[in-house]
Formats: C-alpha cells, sequence, structure tokens
C-alpha cells in the first residue's frame, strides 16, 4: 500500500484506494470521513494517474470545499490547489450555465438573486396578481416555489398538483415569478439546481461532454441531497458509474431544507453493484458518548446499520441532569463549566458548548452568562437582544416610554407595513417640528391618504392608551402585541416565522418577572436592563468564550464538554414531530448529532418547570433520556421545584466557595479584568471594571480571585 494511506486506518484505506465503481461510504461521526474523501483524491492522481480535470468533488458549504482543497494540496505538495475541482452544487451549477445556459433561451451574464431580492421580486409579483401580502406572506410563497424547484417540479406541473387555496395561490405566482426573474436576466438559487437537470436532459451532447470530462465523481455528505442534486448527481454518473458518496444517514438534520436521506439508503438499489464500505472507528469520543448516541439512534426504524467504536477508552458517563427551571439551568451549567476548568485549568472555554433546540432557548442562558461574567458567542444564530423581532418589540417600548424616541419610531412605523415610505417617514418629521410635538404624538393628525392615515390613528391609538396603562408589564406586552397586529405579521407558515414568533414569546417571559412593579417603573428598569445586557453582549468572537447554538448549527463540530439544554418532552424531541414519525425520527436523529459532538462528557439537561415563549409549563424528561441504559447515565444533580424562590438556584448546591471581599477590595477577572468592589448585596457583587466599567456580578460564580492592593 502507498505511503499516501499510511495514516489510514484500514476501513479508510480499502475506501481511499477504490478506483472505479460505484462506492458507498457509511461514514459514521467522527470517522475521519474527509480525511478519507481527500485522501481517495489524492491517492486516483498520484498513485492512478487521473487527471485532476476528470475528477469532480461536490459537498455544500465553500468552507467544506475549502478545506478539501487544501487538504489535498497538502498531501500532494501542490503549489496550488487551482487544477482540482472540489466544489459546492451550485457552484459546479453556475460554471455549466455560464457556458450553455442559451440552449435553455437564457443569457449567459445572467445575475443571482439574493434572499432580499427574491423576497422583493414575489411582493411584485403578487401585487400584479392582486394577492394581498399581509393576507398571504411572500416568504411562505416563496417557500412552496423552492420547495417545487428541488424537486424538478416546473410551474406548468405545479399548477397540475397543487392541492388546497395557498397551493394554488402559489401555483399563481410561480410563473409570474419566473417570467420577472427572465425579464431581470435572472436566476435564484433553485434555478441553478433545476435548469442545469433541465440542461442536461435536453441536450444530450452537453450531457456527454461532462460526463466524458468528469470520469470520477464524488460527493461528500450525500444524505443531505435533495432531488434536484440527487438527479443532477446521478446523470453526471450515468456513462462511468465511477461515482463515490460519503455520508451518514444517522446525522440526516435537514428535510426542512429539502435534503431527502433516502437517496443515501437507496444507494444500492440505484447502483446493485455498488460496494458499501462502514467507517466505524471514532477518534473524537469515548466509548460511553458513542453507546449512548447508539442507543438513542437505533430506535430508528429507516437508517443504516453500524456500530461505532473507538481506542479512547470508556469515559465518562452521561450526566442526566434535573433542574428546577430555566434560570437553575443556566446557573447550573455556569456551576460545571467553573468545576471542570478547576479541575483542569488548562481547558479553554473554547472546549465547552451549550446546544439546544430552539433560538427562543437561548435567553435564559445568555443571561446567565452575562451575570456570572462568563464569556460566551452565539453561533448560527443571533444574539437573542439582537434579533430584528426581539429588537422591534423592544423599539415599541421605547417609544411608549420615551415619546420624543424618532429612531425607535422609525424602525417600526412600518412594521407591519402601513405603505410608509423613507419620504413618507420624513414628511411626518417635518409636520411634527411644525406641530412642535413629538412625532409619536400627532400620527393622528397627519395629513395622508385615507389608507395611511387609517393605519397612522390606530397606531396613534396604541401608544395614547399604553401611555396610560394602568395593568401589569407583561398584559401591556399582548397588548402591544395585539393591537398592532406583529404576531400575526410574524406568521408567514414557514419554519423561520415559527421561531420568529417564538423568540417573541420567550421575551415575555423576561417581561413577566416585573409584574409586581408599578408600570412606569416596571417599564423603566426593563429597558433599562435589557440595554445593560446587549451592552455586555458585544464580545469578540475571536477570543477564548463558551460557544451556543442550536443543535443544528453543531453538524460538523466538536468539543471536550457538551451541555444539551431543554431535554424535555415538547421541546426536544419538539411538538411539532410527535404525531409524524418521520419527523421523530429526524428529532431522534438530531439528538444523535448533538451526542456525538463531544470528546469528552456530555449533560443532558431537563427542568421541571419552564418558561418559554410566554407561559410556564411543567415537562416530562425527553424520551431521549429514557432511551439510555442506566450503566451509560449518571444522575449528578437533581433539584425540587420551590415556588418560594421564584426558581431561584439555591447556592448551597454550588459547591464553590464564594469569594471572600470588602469594599474598596480589588480582585481579577478572567475576562473583564481588574476590577474594584463598589457594592455588596448578599451574593451579588457590585464592581467598577479598569476597561470594562460597571459590572454585577454573582458572589458565588463569577470568576473572581482578590488580588493585593
Amino acid at each position: 500500500m502507498t505511503d499516501l494511506l499510511k495514516d489510514l486506518n484500514p476501513a479508510q484505506k480499502k475506501a481511499a484506494s477504490v478506483v472505479s465503481g460505484p462506492v458507498l461510504i457509511l461514514a459514521g461521526a467522527g470517522s475521519g470521513k474527509t480525511k478519507t474523501l481527500t485522501s481517495r483524491i489524492a491517492y486516483l492522481i498520484k498513485e492512478k494517474n487521473i487527471k485532476t480535470e476528470n475528477i469532480l468533488a461536490v459537498t455544500f458549504t465553500n468552507k467544506a470545499a475549502e478545506e478539501m482543497r487544501n487538504r489535498v494540496k497538502r498531501i500532494l505538495k501542490l503549489r496550488s490547489d487551482r487544477a482540482l475541482n472540489v466544489s459546492t452544487f451550485h457552484s459546479l451549477c453556475v460554471r455549466i450555465l455560464r457556458q450553455d445556459i442559451e440552449l435553455l433561451g437564457k443569457s449567459k451574464n445572467f445575475t443571482i438573486l439574493d434572499t432580499d431580492e427574491q423576497k422583493t421580486a414575489i411582493k411584485q409579483v403578487m401585487k400584479n396578481l392582486g394577492i394581498d401580502t399581509q393576507k398571504y406572506p411572500p416568504s411562505a410563497i416563496l417557500n412552496h416555489i423552492s420547495s417545487a424547484k428541488n424537486e424538478l417540479i416546473d410551474p406548468a406541473q405545479y399548477d397540475s398538483l397543487a392541492v388546497g387555496h395557498f397551493q394554488k395561490l402559489a401555483a399563481r405566482a410561480y410563473p409570474e415569478y419566473q417570467k420577472l426573474l427572465a425579464k431581470n436576466n435572472s436566476l435564484d438559487f433553485d434555478d441553478l439546481l433545476m435548469d442545469t437537470v433541465k440542461l442536461f436532459k435536453q441536450e444530450l451532447k452537453i450531457l456527454e461532454h461532462y460526463q466524458k470530462l468528469f470520469k470520477y465523481l464524488l460527493i461528500d455528505e450525500y444524505q443531505d441531497t435533495n432531488t434536484a442534486q440527487y438527479q443532477l448527481s446521478k446523470l453526471l454518473a450515468q456513462k462511468h458509474n465511477n461515482i463515490f458518496v460519503v455520508g451518514d444517514d444517522w446525522q440526516s438534520i435537514y428535510s426542512w431544507r429539502g435534503a431527502n436521506y433516502r437517496n443515501i439508503l437507496n444507494f444500492k438499489k440505484d447502483y446493485p453493484k455498488a460496494k458499501v464500505i462502514k467507517l466505524e472507528e471514532n477518534y473524537r469520543s469515548t466509548q460511553n458518548i458513542l453507546d449512548a448516541a447508539d442507543q438513542i439512534i437505533k430506535t430508528n426504524i429507516n437508517r443504516s446499520d453500524k456500530k461505532l467504536w473507538t481506542k479512547r477508552g470508556e469515559g465518562e458517563k452521561i450526566s442526566v441532569c434535573s433542574v428546577s427551571n430555566e434560570n437553575h439551568e443556566g446557573s447550573f451549567i455556569i456551576q460545571e463549566i467553573i468545576k471542570q476548568k478547576t479541575a483542569n485549568p488548562k481547558l479553554e472555554f473554547n472546549d465547552f458548548v451549550v446546544l439546544y433546540r430552539t433560538n427562543a432557548q437561548s435567553r435564559a442562558i445568555e443571561e446567565a452568562f452575562i451575570k456570572n461574567g462568563l464569556p460566551y458567542r452565539v453561533i448560527g444564530g443571533i444574539r437573542f437582544y439582537d434579533r430584528r423581532e426581539i429588537k422591534d418589540i423592544l423599539a415599541y417600548f421605547k417609544v411608549i416610554a420615551n415619546p420624543q424616541d424618532n429612531l425607535s419610531l422609525k424602525r417600526i412605523i412600518n412594521i407591519p407595513p402601513k405603505g410608509i415610505g423613507a419620504k413618507t417617514w420624513d414628511n411626518i418629521l417635518e409636520f411634527s417640528q411644525q406641530q412642535n410635538k413629538p412625532a409619536s404624538e400627532i400620527l393622528d393628525q397627519f395629513p395622508a391618504s385615507d389608507k395611511v392615515a387609517k393605519k397612522l390613528a390606530e397606531l396613534q391609538k396604541m401608544f395614547n392608551k399604553a401611555r396610560s396603562w394602568n395593568r401589569n408589564l407583561s398584559a401591556l406586552f399582548d397588548y402591544i402585541t395585539q393591537a398592532t397586529g406583529y404576531l400575526t405579521w410574524l406568521n408567514d407558515k414557514t419554519i423561520e416565522g415559527e421561531t420568529r414568533i417564538e423568540n417573541v414569546k420567550e421575551l415575555k417571559s423576561v417581561i413577566e418577572k416585573y409584574d409586581q412593579l408599578e408600570i412606569s417603573v416596571a417599564l423603566q428598569i426593563f429597558l433599562e436592563e435589557v440595554s445593560l445586557i446587549q451592552d455586555m453582549d458585544n464580545h469578540d468572537e475571536s477570543q477564548d468564550a463558551v460557544t451556543l447554538m442550536t443543535l443544528h448549527s453543531a453538524k460538523g463540530l466538536e468539543f471536550n464538554y457538551v451541555f444539551i439544554a431543554g431535554m424535555e418532552e415538547n421541546l426536544f424531541p419538539h411538538s411539532r414531530s410527535l404525531l409524524d414519525n418521520d419527523e421523530l425520527e429526524e428529532e431522534r436523529r438530531l439528538c444523535y448529532v448533538g451526542i456525538t459532538r463531544a470528546k469528552s462528557k456530555v449533560y443532558l439537561i431537563y427542568t421541571q418547570q419552564r418558561m418559554l415563549y410566554g407561559s410556564s409549563t411543567p415537562n416530562a424528561p425527553s424520551r431521549f433520556i429514557d432511551d439510555l441504559p442506566d450503566d451509560l447515565v449518571e444522575d449528578i444533580y437533581s433539584s425540587q421545584f420551590n415556588s418560594k424562590d421564584n426558581f431561584s438556584l439555591d447556592m448551597n448546591d454550588l459547591k464553590t466557595k464564594p469569594i471572600d471581599v470588602e469594599i474598596g477590595d480589588k480582585v481579577q477577572h478572567t475576562f473583564f479584568g481588574t476590577g474594584t468592589v463598589l457594592e455588596i448585596n448578599q451574593n451579588e457583587l457590585v464592581i467598577i471594571f479598569n476597561n470594562q466599567g460597571t459590572k454585577k456580578l454573582d458572589k458565588q460564580l463569577a470568576p473572581l480571585k482578590k488580588i493585593d492592593k
């Protein structure tokens, strides 16, 4: 065997050295699939003298493609990777269409629409068709069109298949949307795939050219292919059958994007002579972690059969943790991170990740990190208080609290849409100056068309009533969202829209803790505290910090310590999946992905009571926890629900010694640097830091040490 493959294990060597014919590599989590894939490219080039232009490797992200190119470049000690055909599906299609799209009656100098441009286009189409964009969200229409394209369904076919009022509206919009794109000489991302497949099927000489060119086809993450990508791959491989696919159906978690894990399960049906090689040696995790993940995934009916193993030893058991509520959950995570770092000073914050099923869960977790002064970053999502929908609701509150806040008013005056553009806004400001009153107090007096005037009057009525509000703050939240129609506007029938609604409802969970205060005081303190959180929330991502992300965002990553928060029925698995077995199996695959991100330790945390989306509910532990046998699990912590302390964490449970300081003492903080103690309030310290300003930190949890004056 060549030295080129000397660092591979037997299964990897077997996979990398297969030269011809269809090959399916079932690569378990952490089994070195990218190393195998890139080694095979290098092997074909160096050992089998295959020309680089005759090898095509396709993956899903530019980052993955760049990594593959760089690895092959290092293996072969190339000066440049330009000759290597490693690309994403979309970039491959652009390359093909730039050459021959004229055969489809389109111009080679087409532009590609981004998401915002697509929305602008579909809104124009809907307006022309007389479809109400308030009643029928443009993004929902776009999603239906996108799904059709991913299934290679053209406008005429979609019209014949459309069922129900909404699909029929989408069927009306689809051909007009395509006409508008053609008029603007534009394609969207779905067109890139669909038009390439259409070109290959229509122009057999073009297909034959690329079949001869790309004699060896390698596809990464095959379980994530949709119908268009599957057809494209099959067409390219048709002549030589040298198709080498790598993937893991156990990690297929993107069905909502059109991915079909059955493509990898059906590979042997498509290619009966295919060699199937399993990569089952894991280089990332301990055996207990792998066995726990295996126990969860094996409940799925639709899956391949493999068993991961490792030489890393048995390792620690899975820690299943029961806590009182979402605030306790955050405090518990902080406690364990500090405990692990204390036991092993070489650990960095970068060694820890907190995973959750929905973005809304990050709010309570972020606040725990902020309160205790631990650095963190949010990946694959926007920080809770930076999310568009949260900023919108906060802007309403700010205008109510401060009528002169024109910056906030400008943000929401046309949200939901009222037909107010930049020129009208400028006229409103000019009118308010003439009246010598804040803009948010004269909206019902502004001269405008009947439709706009009516909308502005409704907004003014809302502001007037809110400013004389005599109930609590959460009731005011309910009134604002109802009176403005904001939640209805967000409800665009997409998963993204549902997520935004969940985030807005989660904001109510924050607001409810101010309900015991008089409304004017509650509103002021709430806005002040949110502003402080935003100020403290602006950490440099290049610094050492704990990572917070959704489970979907974690695929492909690894960490020493993994916390999976919210391991509760209706949250994980998500309530949407409970009546659909396919969706439930995907939730289980998602849990498998989360657990197998860990190298050393996994914590599964569930609450007895969770405040989420504005309501508090008791929760049963996730069925995924029930899948785990007792010999793999340790219950390291349990607390009882206690309404008297508002679900707060009993400090006696945190096995860390509080810092002993007095007012005026100098302290050193792991992240904020040197500071001076200004106040001591029971378990809270107020400290002014030399470069970070004043912070309120938990005396028990914050990573502080006293230093000499």
